[in-house]
């Protein structure tokens, strides 16, 4: 049955909830559906009858067709299933949560019913029940593109970026997964590594726009505006009407003060676009660079009444005013950003002028101090991230031992930087002995980038592994426990204490840790086989080749995973059979 349920619609009326035989005013489908209909009233007829409304998106008649087809056969998933179709269309989500559920309970196996059961409920703020929904759908089909994508997007959306990237870290091939993984990176402010990431990406896809456009971003975010205005101008060679990467190279143009390239840009983007904040605000920076000043203000004046809340543009207005020596305006503009961002320190600067020449010293002399102590930190972020970046390159081409030296002057230029400590401690790990005491190094390093940043989950992880080489399993168990509570869907932090448990012969907690670990990513092979070896510890034969099962769906020549199926089909007299878990 093919069915176009996909644009909302509505049913409000009384007779949506009709049953079989009643009347359904204002829903007349093709005489041959509507005689079978009236003549065999089965549950099938009834089906093809809504599926026919749900093609021409006449959804509220839909809803009854579906309802009679249920009521007949109340059995039937498929039926349940396509009732949810059309009430989510017919904007009664929730309605159609209930009948995906019921769907589901009837047959377990389907995919379908559980991608959109986690759509409609993430779009009732039920996150962790759609995550569950999401969850499910990838046991039954690990390569799902659709459930690895919402999956990924709800835990970046709670914050939780290292589950995103460990669910991520195996996913599939894909351009909306990579533009997810780099996005939990560059929101844990690890840009080099998503910066690597969509790089690699697009040695597979060279000048994709979506890839280019991401990549670029991260350049602007890590101080890289050159890379970033290179990339641009070859992605937009190559695809010379894609708006937004023009819009975005303008910006970047912008941000050099290269006014030579972007004011016919510029010029071009307002005259079809008139009204347009982007455009507004891009003349009229290029304007107040020029000394254009009262041509700039009326462009700025324009583009802060579409977007107050936009600190360049409240800092640009503040600026061209302040020319045009119209100082209380200037103030008025200037202290707006000041608030909308104290951190930029040019902002500071350009009010404490305005202040000064408005006779109130003892406010610009305040503001002055803001503006040093700023551009101070300005410089030392810059230098930082220029190292950090060196140190990154270092580590691609094998040199550990340089990416330490180049870490620790990042450090240096930017000590309170949480993300420096860890890929310091990544950097000593990779070191080996070709650093005296490495190890001893990489737990100070870790220590201290939770000690910045507390619930710095990664960092957790990283520390409880090292303490559990080093023998001391209690901290071990600590820093996994301070991981998972930071990021309660971390697979791989669950893992890992499972398997510290398992060590010790706890074999029951070790249990709800693996299930733990493979319900947050049901991609991770490694837990599936913890999980099988340690119910076979237990006889728990039929449950241990399930998760057998489960690991070899990922990987068909998984060696452990085969040995292990040998060794349960031996233990069971070669009757271990059975599906994936569910």
């Amino acid at each position: 049955m093919r069915m176009r349920f996909l644009i909302p619609g509505l049913c409000a009326a009384a007779w949506c909830l009709a049953g079989v035989g009643q009347s359904r005013p204002g829903c007349q489908g093709p005489d041959a559906l509507e005689a079978r209909v009236r003549e065999h009233p089965t549950a099938k007829n009834w089906a093809a009858l809504g599926g026919w409304f749900g093609e021409q998106q006449r959804f509220s008649c839909a809803i009854p067709a579906f309802e009679a087809a249920v009521r007949l056969e109340p059995g039937s998933a498929g039926y349940h299933y396509y009732l949810g179709l059309a009430l989510n269309s017919a904007s009664q989500p929730m309605a159609a949560v209930k009948e995906l559920k019921e769907s589901i309970r009837l047959d377990s196996h389907q995919v379908q019913p559980r991608l959109l059961e986690g759509v409609l409920l993430n779009q009732a703020g039920q996150t962790a029940e759609a995550e569950e929904a999401w969850e499910g759908a990838l046991r039954l089909d690990p390569g799902s593109v659709m459930a690895l994508d919402w999956l990924a997007k709800a835990r970046i959306a709670e914050g939780q970026f290292e589950a995103a990237i460990d669910l991520l870290s195996t996913a599939p091939a894909d351009e909306e997964l990579t533009l997810d993984l780099a996005l939990a990176y560059s929101r844990s402010n690890q840009f080099d590594k998503a910066g690597e990431t969509v790089r690699e990406a697009l040695k597979h896809k060279p000048g994709d726009p979506r890839l280019s456009s991401a990549l670029a971003t991260i350049y602007v975010q890590s101080h890289r505006n050159q890379d970033a205005t290179a990339l641009l101008a070859e992605t937009l060679r190559q695809h010379p009407h894609n708006a937004e990467i023009e819009l975005l190279y303008l910006q970047v143009l912008v941000m050099q003060a290269d006014g030579a390239t972007a004011r016919p840009l510029a010029e071009k983007m307002l005259a079809e676009h008139p009204k347009s904040f982007d455009a507004l605000y891009l003349i009229g920076v290029l304007e107040s660079d020029a000394q254009e000043y009262p041509a700039a203000v009326e462009h700025l004046k324009a583009a802060v009444a579409l977007n107050p809340n936009h600190y360049d543009t409240r800092y640009n207005l503040g600026v061209a005013l302040a020319h045009l020596q119209q100082n209380e305006a200037a103030r008025e503009q200037l202290q707006k950003a000041a608030e909308l961002n104290p951190g930029e320190a040019e902002g500071h600067f350009h009010l404490a002028q305005v202040l000064k020449a408005l006779g109130r010293a003892a406010e610009a002399q305040s503001e002055l101090k803001r503006f040093q102590e700023q551009q101070q930190a300005t410089v030392k972020l810059a230098l930082s991230q220029t190292k950090s970046g060196q140190a990154a390159q270092a580590m691609k081409d094998g040199h550990a031992v340089e990416a330490v030296s180049l870490y620790r002057e990042a450090i240096e230029a930017e000590p309170q930087d949480a993300i420096l400590q860890y890929n310091l401690a990544l950097a000593l790990d990779r070191s080996g002995t070709q650093i005296a005491d490495s190890a001893a190094q990489e737990k100070a390093a870790l220590t201290r980038a939770i000690e910045l940043q507390p619930g710095f989950a990664a960092a957790g992880n990283l520390l409880g592994m090292l303490e559990a080489q080093a023998g001391d399993t209690a901290a071990a168990e600590r820093h996994f426990r301070d991981a998972l509570a930071a990021v309660p869907r971390f697979a791989e932090a669950s893992n890992n204490l499972g398997t510290l448990l398992g060590q010790q012969g706890r074999d029951t907690e070790a249990e709800v840790r693996f299930r733990a670990a493979v319900s947050a990513n049901p991609r991770y092979t490694q837990a599936w086989l913890n999980l099988a070896a340690t119910l076979a510890s237990q006889s728990r034969f039929a449950e241990a080749n399930e998760a057998v099962e489960s690991a070899l769906k990922l990987d068909q020549q998984n060696s452990e995973a085969l040995q292990l199926k040998r060794m349960l089909d031996k233990a069971t007299g070669g009757a271990s059979t059975g599906k994936a878990l569910q």
